[in-house]
């Protein structure tokens, strides 16, 4: 039996401690922040589609849409998040929520922040994503109850 040294045991700690800071520094940071100011990653919403809307509370047809995409994630096929267009702190974010009645998570994308999709030209634009997060489709304006009916019948139920 071979027996280590405390000063070796502790040198192997430390090399450890490095590997694993080295790993977490090269990891890419989640791309969103919460209304919590918690990171966000569009994996955190892996496995099944994930509609990725953009908003902003000065834009009419963005409030005028958020019932519908209310409704659309609590029937489960589809996951629904907002993105504040603007700049935002996430206690702006917090607020907006509240005023607006919102459920669903905001976020407030990260400059660098590396997505499947461009930053939008215009509002309303959203991003449906598939369970693994590939861009399916690009939906610019507002959402109709037709249009979500669209958008719901474009979706592979889960499973299939």
């Amino acid at each position: 039996m071979v027996r280590v040294s405390a000063r070796v045991q502790e040198l192997k700690r430390i090399c450890w401690l490095i590997v694993a800071g080295l790993l977490t520094a090269c990891s890419p940071a989640p791309p969103f922040t919460d209304s919590q100011n918690q990171p966000v990653a569009l994996t955190d919403f892996a496995g099944k589609p994930l509609l990725v809307n953009y908003f902003a509370p000065w834009c009419a047809p963005c409030l005028r849409e958020i019932p519908l995409l209310e409704a659309l994630t609590h029937e489960g096929q589809i996951t629904v998040v907002m993105v504040n267009y603007d700049p935002a702190t996430p206690a702006e974010l917090a607020k907006l929520a509240g005023q607006y009645h919102i459920k669903v998570p905001l976020l407030i994308a990260r400059q660098e922040a590396s997505l499947p999709f461009p930053h939008p030209a215009g509002l309303p634009t959203s991003y449906l994503l598939d369970g693994e997060g590939k861009l399916q489709q690009t939906l610019v304006g507002e959402f109709t109850p037709s249009r979500l009916e669209a958008l719901r019948a474009s979706v592979k139920p889960i499973g299939r």
